[in-house]
């Protein structure tokens, strides 16, 4: 993890915002996936640190960082990002990559993805119903089990591929066995192209830079999710304890 260790180690870092005015939702750049919401951008900003802090213990690093945050970027969608859907498409996601971040990518993609199968299968509860969690979103209803958001999570994989126009049928379901695919087939484009081309999907711009990042975001996002149905399945004396990977205590 060498090429992102080297990115956080000047104490600053960026953030690109994304808001249709209701909602606010902002990538910490320089920690691919990592990301923060709220009702206004303030309110976003000011989980910025614990966010980072937490990224950064996931990678093995000791906690407690201190880091000032600059926004680099604004972007105004017609989307329900108070929801969490999303199009931007950072500048950092654009142009040639080295192959040294492609392989950092890769690996924390592939990281990500493992954390996320251990979280899933540590719960004891998978199918206990979190009545709030019961609603429409934009996508359909909102999973309301552990069993549920893992689903959608592995269903999204084969999504993310499709937004650089690679299709296949879905007869795999084994969740790491098509993580691997996916960045095998990354792999396979950026050799031919090197990140250079923008692909228009539904209205959306996506680069393979992208669909890494938002492989990592959509784990992170729906393990916060899990994270949270564990922890109440505690506060009601369901379960004893439950396994925090992400290391997420401090967000929730």
């Amino acid at each position: 993890m060498n090429y992102f260790d080297n990115l956080y180690k000047s104490g600053k870092l960026s953030i690109a915002f994304e808001t249709n005015g209701k909602g606010f939702l902002g990538y910490i750049v320089e920690l691919p996936g990592a990301f923060v919401r709220g009702s206004t951008e303030d309110e976003a900003l000011s989980k910025a640190n614990a966010e980072a802090d937490a990224y950064l213990i996931w990678l093995g690093h000791k906690g407690e960082y201190r880091f000032d945050f600059t926004v680099t970027q604004r972007y105004k969608s017609d989307l329900m990002i108070e929801d969490a859907d999303s199009e931007i498409l950072l500048d950092e996601d654009r142009g040639i990559i080295s192959e040294e971040e492609l392989r950092a990518l890769n690996n924390l993609t592939f990281l990500s993805a493992e954390t996320f199968l251990s979280l899933y299968q540590s719960a004891e509860l998978k199918n206990w119903v979190d009545e709030s969690r019961i609603r429409k979103t934009f996508y359909g209803e909102n999973p309301k089990t552990v069993r549920e958001i893992f689903d959608h999570v592995n269903r999204t994989q084969y999504y993310y591929l499709s937004r650089i126009k690679l299709r296949f049928s879905e007869e795999e379901t084994d969740f790491l066995k098509i993580r691997r695919m996916c960045i095998f087939e990354i792999e396979k484009i950026y050799h031919e192209t090197g990140n250079s081309i923008t692909y228009y999907v539904d209205y959306e711009s996506w680069t393979l830079k992208k669909v890494l990042r938002r492989f990592l975001w959509h784990d992170r996002i729906h393990a916060k999710a899990i994270t949270r149905i564990l922890k109440k399945q505690k506060e009601f004396n369901l379960i004893n304890e439950f396994k925090d990977p992400f290391f997420f205590k401090n967000l929730l």
